[in-house]
Formats: structure tokens, C-alpha cells, sequence
């Protein structure tokens, strides 16, 4: 590494040079290096030529380099310095690269470069190079490295070569982009060859056009049944190719297929350019925003439908001539309008050879068959029910038969009748089997495409043979196995773990039976990092057989082992809270129990007292003085303080456990709050405070514990006593508000401080701590108002200014 020390004059103080002044890493490193310790020299003596080419390779923002001087010493900018890599300061090569020897520092690449340098220096010629591959050691390891570069001589003040200025930008990215392109380019045109391949096996007609209706590709079903050769529509428009078509039906929803990104289903009767085809068709919205079809010849079977409605005249000759079987059936529906049978009404001679029940006619399906799916009475039903006709293929188990039938309602929605036109297709089951796992196929080998230019949020991989050998694998799988190589080799030489786990069985299993294998959160052990150990993972996945053969199977699914373990977590969670629950409860049963006993046992010493100075009031033992007799109002005066205390503790700590019964009745809200004030108006005369009249209407009703509403009104009541001054008023007024009755009392007392209105609900809270007094209680009395307020579904709120009053507000439930 070249010297570093920093130039220090001997008075201390450190010399600048102008040169480095500026913003940027590598200015501060240049002002901070030695460069007198190099064959440069200070750098206040370098020559004009040198500095100025230093200056313009600092202030480029182009990464740029300079090797400079007999031994090549480098200088570079900070757009050169991601070139260099990162890491630690062994491995990193900044900022081991300023200020060294350039053969001394690029021993990795000189052999390479060296030769060009030297070109430079010797002729004074530039020179250029494209996506030069130079391989360089940075960040730790030999890295694959790609640059776009000029070497320019770099003159001193006499004119002589002294060095090399390079301009560079690294195109390492753009050139492994281009070699990806290549590759993913090749792996289109065989998944795409491939698909070709799969459809022109499939038995139903195929083509696939663009975004603009263009025809891309036909299969041979198609060409056989349209009679033309395929290079005769490969590149028309679909209106071209059947003129026809153009504004039709068909041609509309296939535009619909491509606007709206969705699939359609219709039948279309094509008329022209030498056709008469009643057509069933299925279309598909493709990944290249265009739209694929699959279509086939009802034309046939649209001759019956029209032959059978025909006429009347003529509808028993065709009912007993044709070779489908057809049934007239009446639904049958229980008392909630569900269907629950049908009874068969009509049958043609075919009806017995197509589903092999005789003598139909007068009976019930469930007499005939009596373990017949209920599907069958539901899609009857609901052609009966709607009018809407329905074609499926559909198989029954107790009849041994599959069937392609058409359903349709005759007559009125009353009737209840359905007429079914249907054909025994057990024999060539096999081949629609056939078609189904080819279009599987087509599915896989679609999937395979869009995976190309697109990674899945699931893992997939692609398996071939029976070792099988890893032939394709996305980043999913990746992340799920640890990053580890895998294509190419098989699961076991792979993934050694798996052993003994049944996932080659099961491989084994799909490509015999040639069925797919569903999962569902099934444990596997996974070593997630090279050398680690195993660990437990939960996946969904499919193994998914490819009719090929080659004997492909394609793995697909999802890593689900945070939902499991959240899953089991909450389980868990919910375990512990249902054992917190029934302690909970036994610790209020305790409580409870506990209130009972010190109901009791608090109140009869102090009942005990009270009747005791009662007796000594009354001269029981002996006269009683004056003062004696004011010393006893006192101790009464305290006795019942206590008690009113201690009953406001014991009813609060009910409503904590729960224990206190509510009876919840149409209250008389004007009766209440008379009562109310009939109980506080004393405590308000005596201390010289005005009660307003009350203002309820006698007719207001609220639903309510009477009892309840009425402790809750006294203790608003006695709290505005409490709080008001000698001359003040108390006003108490009740409405109507749409579905609830508000209840306010309004006092002109002391007030609440605003940043004390969020606490008075509390328990043990006193509105006023500032004030003594020996009536201010155990602050429980608006705790408990509000807890009884809301048991009763109500609400208690206050609005207070302070030194001007006070306004509680009871909201509760009104009677409509």
C-alpha cells in the first residue's frame, strides 16, 4: 500500500493544496495523502500539465483514471470508485488503489492491460475498447467484469507522454443482461414449439390470434375441419380469414376476450364463405394480451334441438326416432322450494339403451336410483326454476355412466318441467380424459412461458425421468432449498436430505399413475443454507405429470410455514386465554363472596354504634348536657359519613365482578328525578343553593333500572351541592334526543380544570383535591355513576368551565 501520511510543516500546521479543494470523497483523500513519499512529489511542485489533467479527472463526473510517472502512480474520481468494489479494508481495493504503482496494484488484469498501456506511452496514440472482458478481484473474490474504455496519452509541460488517462463506465450489467436475453429467447421458441406440439393433439379446434385479431397459430383439427392449409390464415386478421365473421357476435366477444382480459363461453351459428356450423366455443384471454379459442361442431346436436320444436306433427316421429335419449321430467320441490326429485314424465325408445332404467315412465329418479347424487336435482331444479338452459358433461357413480347432456324448460315456470336431451358418453370418456390431460399440459408448458419473463411468488420446479433430474427451477424453489445447484442433477444427489422423507415415492407414484398429487401443509426437512442443518418447513404444493414422454413432472406450491407455526401460536394463545378466563372468573367468584362477607361484617359494628348513641340521645343511661348531646351529633354524623363511604367502596368493587343485578324497565323519567331531588333538596336549602324547577315532560320514558337511574341522579345531585357556593342554582332538565333521552344537570359551582375532565370518571379521583373539605368523600360516586350508566347502555359525560360551572349528561336508551 503507498504512503498515506499527511504533509505536517514543523510548526504543526498542516500545508493545502488548492488543487484538492472541493466537495467529494476522493478530493478529501487526496488532500489527506502523502504525495511526497511517491515518484510524484509534493503536489504543489507537480507540473501545470499534471495538475490540470488531475483537476479535470476530480471534477468529471465520467469515471476516469490516471497513471501518471515513471512508476504509473494512480489517481481516480469518485465516479471510478464503485468500480473498485466494497468489503472490508483487506479486501477492498479503495483506497488501497490512490497513490499505488499501476503494475504493483493490477496484477490481476496487467498481463491484459499492461500491453495497451504501454501502446499508449510509446506511440502517444489513443486507443479504444468495447465490453473489454477483464476479470478482477474485488469485493472479496474474482468477479466477471466487463468495461467500455479509452486510453488518452497524458502530456507534461514539455510535450512528452507521461501517463494514460482512461475513461471507462463498466458494462458488466448490460452484457450478462444481453447473454440472458439470448438464453431466455432460445427457452421461448422451445416452450413455444413445444405448445404447438400439445395443441395440434388436442381434439377440439385451436387458434390463437394477437391484440389486433391477427391469426398466430392453428392447429390441425382446425386446418382438417376448415379445409384450408394453414400458411392460408397464419398472418390474416381474423375478418379476413372469415369474412362472415366481421361485426358478428363471435367477433365482438372475442374483442371483449382482449379489452376486458376475460374468458368467454358462447355458442355461435356461422353462416357464409361455404359454412353452416353451429359452433360451441370457449375463449381465453392470452399473456400476449391477445386471445386464444378452442371450438367445436354442435351442429349436429343443433339439429335435434330445432327438429324437436319444430312442430307438433312432426315431434313424436322425431322424439321416437333419434338416437340420443331424451326424457321429459317433472321437478319435484319440498315445502322451502328446494328441489328434492323429479318424476319422469316421458321417455324415447333410446332413453332405456342410454341410461339402462326401464319402465321410467309414472316414476320417481330416487324410486329408480335411490342413492342418486343430489346434484342432479339441483341442476334440474334450477333449469325448472329459471328457464336457463345448461350443457355439461356430468358422470353418476350409482348409474356407472357419464353423460352429455342438454337441459331445457318446457312449458310455463309452473309446469316445472324439464326436457333433457342427453347421450351415454362412458365409451369415449377415455378419449375426453385424453383431452383434458392434454390441456393440463398446455397449461404446465403456458406456465413454463410466463415464467420466462416473470417470477413467481410460488416455487416451481420442473423434474424429468425417473431419478428425477432437475431440468428447470424459478427463484422460489431457490429461496426454498437454500440457493443451492440444482439443475442438472437429481432430487437425491440435489437435496441428500430428502431421503427417507416419501418425496421420491410420491414422484414415483405420479409418473406410474400418471395423477396428480395434491399437498397440503406437509412437513419436509430443508438444510435453508449451504452445510446447515435441516429444518422443519411446511409446504402446499402439486405434482403435476406432463403427457409427454419424457416423463416430466412439474412441483408447484407455497413455503405456508409462518401460517402453520401463527396458526399453532394462536392455538396456543387461545389455550392460555381460556385458562386466564376461568381463573379470572374464579377470582371474582372469590371477590364476590369476599363484598358479601365485608358487607357484614363492616356494617354491624358501625349499625352498632349508630343504635348506641341513639340510646344516649334518648337519656337511656342518665340525662345527656348540651354538649354531651352535641358530641354525640357528631359521632352520628360520622357513624352514617362512614357508612355512606363504605357502601360507595363495596358498590363500586359489585360492579368490578359483575354482581349487581339490573331490571331493566320502561322508567318514568320525570318520577325519578322528583325523587331525586326530593332527597337532595335539603343538603341544597341548608347550604342557601336554588333548585330550578324541573323541566321534563311527564310523558318521557327511558329504558332503564329505576333504582339505577335514581342513584345515579342523587350522586349528580349531591356532587353539584357539593361544588356550589351559597347563592348558586341547580338546574335539572330532560329530552327527547331521536332514539335516546338525555338527562343534564347544570350547576354555577367552583368548576372542573379542563385538564382534569379526563379523569374525574376515575375511581378514588377527587374533582377538586384543592379544596378541604369533610364531606368530599372516597371519589368513587361519578366512577360508579358512569360503570352504571353504561351497564344500562347509556352513556355520562360533562362539559365544565372553571370558576363558572359544571353541566353531567346522562344519555340512555328512550322508548319509540
Amino acid at each position: 500500500m503507498g504512503p498515506t501520511r499527511l504533509d505536517i510543516h514543523a510548526d504543526g500546521a498542516r500545508q493545502t493544496d488548492p488543487l484538492f479543494d472541493g466537495p467529494g470523497e476522493m478530493r478529501a483523500l487526496c488532500r489527506a495523502y502523502d504525495w511526497s513519499a511517491t515518484p510524484l512529489g509534493d503536489s504543489l511542485k507537480w507540473p501545470v500539465s499534471l495538475r490540470t489533467t488531475v483537476g479535470i479527472v476530480l471534477g468529471s463526473l465520467n469515471p476516469m483514471f490516471l497513471w501518471y510517472g515513471p512508476e504509473l502512480t494512480q489517481i481516480y474520481n469518485d465516479a471510478y470508485r464503485p468500480s473498485l468494489g466494497g468489503g472490508s479494508v483487506e479486501e477492498s481495493r479503495h483506497p488501497r488503489a490512490l497513490g499505488s504503482a499501476g503494475a504493483e496494484f493490477w496484477t490481476d488484469i496487467w498481463e491484459a492491460i499492461g500491453p495497451q498501456i504501454e501502446q499508449v506511452l510509446s506511440t502517444g496514440a489513443a486507443t479504444w475498447h468495447e465490453d473489454q472482458y477483464l476479470p478482477i478481484e474485488r469485493n472479496g473474490r474474482l468477479e466477471d467484469v466487463w468495461w467500455t474504455y479509452s486510453y488518452s496519452p497524458a502530456f507534461d509541460d514539455a510535450g512528452e507522454v507521461s501517463g494514460v488517462l482512461v475513461v471507462c463506465q463498466e458494462t458488466t450489467k448490460r452484457v450478462q443482461s444481453e447473454v440472458e436475453r439470448e438464453r431466455l429467447l432460445e427457452d421461448v421458441a422451445r416452450a413455444k414449439q413445444r405448445a404447438e406440439t400439445i395443441l395440434d393433439q388436442v381434439a377440439d379446434e385451436h387458434m390463437t390470434m394477437d391484440r389486433e385479431m391477427r391469426i398466430l397459430t392453428v392447429n390441425r383439427a382446425a386446418l382438417q375441419a376448415l379445409g384450408k392449409p394453414r400458411e392460408s390464415l397464419v398472418g390474416l386478421t381474423h375478418g379476413e380469414a372469415f369474412p362472415a365473421s366481421v361485426g358478428s357476435a363471435v367477433e365482438r366477444q372475442y374483442q371483449r376476450v382482449i379489452a376486458e382480459r376475460t374468458e368467454v363461453h358462447i355458442t355461435h351459428h356461422y353462416l357464409g364463405d361455404g359454412y353452416d356450423r353451429h359452433l360451441e366455443i370457449d375463449a381465453y384471454p392470452t399473456l400476449e394480451d391477445g386471445v386464444a379459442v378452442f371450438w367445436r361442431d354442435i351442429s349436429d346436436r343443433k339439429k335435434a334441438e330445432a327438429a324437436l320444436r319444430e312442430s307438433e306433427s312432426r315431434y313424436h316421429a322425431l322424439f321416437e326416432s333419434i338416437d340420443e335419449g331424451l326424457c321429459i321430467i317433472e321437478v319435484m320441490f319440498d315445502e322451502q322450494d328446494r328441489p328434492v326429485d323429479y318424476r319422469f314424465l316421458q321417455t324415447n325408445p333410446a332413453f332405456e339403451i342410454q341410461t339402462g332404467l326401464v319402465n321410467a315412465i309414472g316414476r320417481t329418479a330416487r324410486e329408480m336410483v335411490p342413492d342418486l347424487e343430489q346434484h342432479w336435482f339441483e341442476i334440474y331444479g334450477s333449469v325448472a326454476s329459471t328457464g336457463e338452459t345448461v350443457r355439461l358433461e356430468q358422470g353418476s357413480e350409482p348409474m356407472g355412466r357419464w353423460f352429455d347432456l342438454n337441459a331445457f324448460r318446457i312449458g310455463t315456470p309452473e309446469d316445472r318441467r324439464v326436457a333433457i336431451l342427453f347421450k351415454d358418453v362412458s365409451a369415449t370418456r377415455s378419449a375426453a380424459l385424453e383431452r383434458e390431460k392434454l390441456l393440463r399440459a398446455l397449461d404446465v408448458e403456458r406456465s413454463r412461458l410466463f415464467e420466462v419473463f416473470q417470477q413467481s411468488p410460488t416455487f416451481l420446479a420442473v423434474l424429468r425421468g425417473p431419478d428425477h433430474v432437475f431440468e428447470l427451477v424459478n427463484e422460489a424453489y431457490n429461496g426454498l432449498t437454500g440457493h443451492r445447484p440444482l439443475v442438472g442433477k437429481s432430487l437425491l444427489d440435489a437435496m441428500p436430505e430428502i431421503e427417507g422423507q416419501g418425496f421420491t415415492e410420491l414422484l414415483d407414484h405420479v409418473l406410474a399413475s400418471r395423477e396428480p398429487f395434491v399437498g397440503r401443509e406437509l412437513p419436509v426437512l430443508l438444510a435453508r443454507t449451504p452445510g446447515a442443518e435441516p429444518e422443519e418447513r411446511f409446504i402446499d404444493f402439486v405434482y403435476l405429470p406432463l403427457e409427454d414422454d419424457e416423463q416430466v413432472v412439474v412441483a408447484h406450491g407455497h413455503d405456508v410455514t409462518e401460517q402453520v407455526r401463527s396458526r399453532r401460536e394462536i392455538e396456543r394463545l387461545l389455550k392460555e386465554s381460556e385458562s386466564a378466563r376461568a381463573e379470572a372468573e374464579a377470582a371474582n367468584r372469590v371477590k364476590a363472596q369476599f363484598l358479601t362477607n365485608m358487607s357484614h361484617e363492616l356494617r354491624t359494628p358501625l349499625n352498632a354504634i349508630a343504635g348506641y348513641t341513639q340510646l344516649l340521645q334518648m337519656a337511656v343511661r342518665g340525662p345527656v348536657t348540651d354538649e354531651q348531646q352535641e358530641f354525640l351529633e357528631r359521632i352520628q354524623q360520622s357513624q352514617q359519613h362512614l357508612l355512606g363511604l363504605i357502601n360507595e367502596v363495596l358498590n363500586f368493587a359489585k360492579l368490578e365482578t359483575g354482581s349487581v343485578h339490573f331490571d331493566m324497565t320502561d322508567v318514568s323519567v320525570h318520577s325519578v328525578l322528583s325523587e331525586a331531588e326530593a332527597m337532595v333538596a335539603p343538603q341544597a336549602q341548608s347550604r342557601g343553593i336554588t333548585f330550578h324547577p324541573l323541566a321534563c315532560d311527564e310523558s318521557l320514558r327511558a329504558r332503564a333500572d329505576a333504582e339505577k337511574l335514581r342513584q345515579v341522579m342523587v350522586n349528580l345531585l349531591s356532587n353539584a351541592v357539593k361544588f356550589t357556593e351559597a347563592g348558586g342554582s341547580i338546574t335539572v332538565n330532560a329530552r327527547a334526543d331521536g332514539d335516546a333521552v338525555r338527562i343534564s344537570v347544570t350547576d354555577t359551582g367552583i368548576g372542573i380544570p379542563e385538564e382534569r375532565l379526563d379523569d374525574i370518571f376515575d375511581p378514588f379521583v377527587q374533582v377538586r383535591s384543592d379544596l378541604k373539605r369533610p364531606y368530599e368523600g372516597t371519589g368513587l360516586g361519578l366512577a360508579i355513576s358512569r360503570e352504571l350508566a353504561r351497564a344500562m347502555g347509556g352513556e355520562l359525560r360533562v362539559e365544565s368551565r372553571l370558576g363558572i360551572g359544571s353541566t353531567f349528561t346522562l344519555v340512555l336508551g328512550g322508548i319509540t
